[in-house]
């Protein structure tokens, strides 16, 4: 796998040449920051459908099931910090609110 930089950031903004990156770099001294990119993790088909049983299984109320299947997900994917099961929405934008 190719592990070089894909663009570069500076300040904020996007550059795909790191010449461009590190003169405007250079000009408002700010660092120049690398931005990489990594393999996606994917789901097949199936194993999204068994998430699904599974979880449509242990679902005791039916308003917890996309909660359940989206958490369920996260997890498969590998996501480090994924939604709690009894956060719901409103326990997330009042995360994102506080965070403001």
């Amino acid at each position: 796998m190719n592990n070089e930089p894909v663009a570069w950031m500076v300040d904020g903004v996007l550059f795909t040449s790191l010449g461009a990156a590190l003169n405007i770099s250079f000009d408002i001294e700010q660092p120049c920051i690398p931005l990489y990119t990594h393999p996606a993790k994917t789901l097949t088909d199936e194993e999204i459908g068994q998430i699904y049983k599974d979880v449509k299984a242990d679902s005791l109320f039916e308003q917890t099931f996309p909660y359940r299947f989206a958490h369920a997900i996260q997890i498969a994917l590998g996501v480090k910090e994924p939604l709690q099961l009894n956060s719901g929405l409103g326990g997330i934008a009042l995360r994102k609110a506080q965070e403001k």
